[in-house]
């Protein structure tokens, strides 16, 4: 499959400063780049919204609305996949940059799990849920509707879609801008503040701030400016993550960059090496022993701050080749038609 004779619409959430609509920022300024007509389209609800500024350094042109015709492709990210249906003629990919937050997914998933809120999640989703149903975008459909090709950001994701919609998805992940993350010299950092973002696994991180020792700081990065939580992972010791990795998260990544340890749970894209490439002894292991686990860990790698930044060497390697490698996954797909590539393709 190539697509040089057409256009590629990529339909995304404007105005919303996420994750998810920076990706899609960064497929469409890459396929440009490649040499690609391509072009974000504001989904109709959000179309009013003021577009992110941050997002300007991306050549990520706006068009007015999907062209459906037999020589195009359009780019549904998963938080938009029961729309696809609307598509009669061009060429359909789901791009999945969650798994956990993805409607098609969190029905059959909340029967079972109620980590991290997600049946509330759930409840507060029921409005889109019931359009997804309603148009036919079940797991069974997706299984039997093989015209979709199915693009994947994480390992995570790479290994859930394939064994649960029984295709071989490609991966296309995404890419951290790395100008605002410069790591500071250690002697400069407080080792003792943990930073930590309340939305991932806060509930958990509660548990092991009331166990840790009083010596440990915590700084929450909550109504924070952008600078702001620059500065304040430049000048931590510890980044810890103990929520469920939906995807690759960003936040990680930038810790990383900015010289602090960074340390997630084995949940999600955590427990996956090739989306988190930090030693074992640097995850933490779900489960009844989680929070002293954590609580006990942290001072232990405070001590040894330096050898343990260190072993996260090659994890800052990696994300500072992230882009490199998105442009691979991005020409291969798009351009030289070679799909079912997973992260090992690229190693």
């Amino acid at each position: 499959m190539t697509t040089n004779s057409g256009s590629i619409f990529v339909l995304y959430h404007r105005g919303l400063r996420t994750g998810g609509p920076e990706a899609l920022h960064q497929l469409v300024d890459m396929l440009r780049e490649l040499g690609q007509d391509a072009y974000l389209v504001p989904h109709p609800h959000t179309a009013g919204n003021d577009r992110v500024e941050q997002y300007g350094i991306y050549d990520a042109p706006e068009a007015p609305e999907i062209i459906d015709s037999t020589e195009n492709v359009v780019v549904y990210p998963e938080t938009y996949v029961h729309e696809m249906s609307h598509i009669k003629q061009a060429r359909r990919m789901c791009w999945w940059l969650s798994i956990d937050n993805s409607l098609t997914f969190m029905a059959e998933r909340m029967w079972y799990r109620n980590t991290a809120g997600l049946f509330e999640k759930a409840k507060e989703a029921a409005v889109p849920f019931a359009r997804m149903w309603k148009n036919g975008v079940t797991p069974a459909k997706l299984r039997t509707d093989k015209d979709v090709i199915h693009l994947v950001q994480s390992s995570y994701a790479w290994a859930f879609v394939a064994t649960r919609l029984d295709v071989v998805p490609s991966l296309v992940s995404d890419y951290t801008p790395t100008g605002e993350f410069q790591a500071t010299a250690t002697a400069k950092r407080n080792r003792q503040l943990v930073t930590y973002n309340p939305a991932k696994g806060g509930h958990i991180i509660d548990a092991v701030k009331a166990a840790s020792p009083s010596t440990i700081e915590w700084q929450p990065i909550v109504g924070m400016t952008r600078a702001e939580v620059v500065a304040t992972l430049q000048q931590c010791g510890v980044y810890l993550d103990l929520g469920h990795h939906p995807g690759k998260d960003r936040m990680p990544r930038e810790a990383t960059l900015s010289g602090a340890l960074t340390i997630v749970a084995r949940r999600g894209s955590g427990a996956f090496y090739a989306d988190v490439p930090i030693p074992w002894e640097h995850k933490i292991t779900p489960g009844d022993t989680e929070v002293a686990t954590a609580a006990a860990m942290l001072p232990q790698l405070i001590a040894n701050f330096e050898q343990e930044v260190a072993k996260q060497g090659s994890y800052r390697e990696t994300i500072l080749n992230e882009r490199s490698r998105f442009k691979r996954e991005v020409e291969d797909v798009f351009v030289n038609g070679r799909l079912g590539k997973d992260a090992y393709d690229y190693v």
